[in-house]
């Protein structure tokens, strides 16, 4: 913080130096054109003191721009800030034995009245950017959030639905199956309110999901992972994985008496972490439509990264999805 404030200050006073080595040069010039020529280094001396007495006086002006939002009050204020800036400046030139006649240069009420205009309008300027800035990323947040809210019950329902099921053929399994489902909630709770996790712990959660969906289809999931260990502590959209994987699972596995092979594979490319998901089922079809899980992740990375995120899905034969995360 200090590091930034400090660079902020330096920007300001380089700033308001150039306006005052331009003002000091035009002054050389105005005054060998009227006559009573000043030296370079004596104009370049009026300059400064003229608007690093702007810079001074900057943060009050500041403050009043951000206090009074009526240019008729402005109007008034200008008149007594620059009153009390040509007071200042005539004094601090005086006391450096500096001319009346060279004083007066510096008392240009056009430039002193546009100077105060100069920097309400900049702030005004700044505030609503920084106001417009805050409420787009309020909005952004609020809609990851509320994508965020839609894929927990979806999964939810989906795997109370499977338990609900499986209680008629397998008590033991499905009472398997609710304690997975309690751990997964609970580390999903643990993570919750963190839009981003390291890609370990979101493998961790796809994991105890799997774990679910083991219970229920046995054998018939097969599932297999490859992780480049650079991936690991690479950050993700939270609950990123599992919906893609349970598109996976009931599209490749549960309407297959034989079940399928899923398998998760991360990388790192670049500045880019790559995760792969391919299934061995039946593919897209001619007629495929992206439902709650596949649109709601396309929509977050798009939310989260804007197009530098990428995100793919294809296959005939099998399904294939490809996410790019810039990091």
């Amino acid at each position: 913080m200090k590091r930034i404030a400090l660079k902020r200050i330096s920007a300001a006073l380089a700033a308001w130096t150039i306006v005052a080595l331009l003002f000091g040069g035009q002054l050389a010039v105005d005054s060998a054109y009227s006559g009573h020529r000043i030296a370079a280094p004596q104009a370049i001396a009026l300059g400064l003191t003229g608007w690093y007495a702007w810079a001074l006086l900057s943060p009050l002006v500041i403050w009043l721009a951000r206090r009074f939002r009526n240019l008729g009050v402005h109007a008034v204020i200008s008149i007594a800030v620059m009153a009390a800036k040509i007071a200042l400046t005539s004094e601090v030139l005086r006391a450096f034995g500096v001319g009346q006649r060279s004083i007066s240069l510096l008392v240009n009420i056009p430039m002193n009245v546009a100077a105060y205009f100069a920097i309400v309008g900049v702030t005004w300027f700044i505030d609503a950017r920084v106001r417009a800035s805050r409420l787009e990323a309020s909005l952004a947040e609020a809609r990851l959030e509320l994508l965020r809210n839609q894929i927990h019950p979806h999964f939810l329902f989906n795997t109370l639905h499977a338990i609900s099921e499986l209680m008629h053929e397998d008590v033991e399994a499905a009472d398997r199956m609710m304690t997975r489902l309690a751990e997964l909630l609970r580390a999903s709770l643990e993570s919750s309110g963190k839009p981003q996790v390291p890609l370990r712990d979101e493998l961790g959660t796809l994991e105890r999901y799997i774990d679910i969906e083991r219970v229920r289809l046995g054998d018939r999931l097969r599932y297999e992972s490859t992780i480049d260990p650079q991936a690991l502590d690479r950050l993700v959209p939270n609950f990123l994985l599992q919906p893609l994987v349970e598109n996976s699972i009931r599209h490749a596995i549960v309407n297959r008496r034989e079940g399928g092979s899923i398998g998760v594979h991360a990388g790192v490319d670049g500045a880019k972490l790559v995760i792969r998901i391919d299934d061995d089922g039946p593919g897209l079809g001619d007629h495929h439509v992206e439902r709650v899980g596949l649109g709601n992740v396309r929509a977050r990375l798009e939310q989260m990264y804007g197009s530098a995120a990428r995100f793919e899905i294809a296959g005939n034969q099998g399904t294939h999805i490809r996410i790019e995360i810039p990091q």
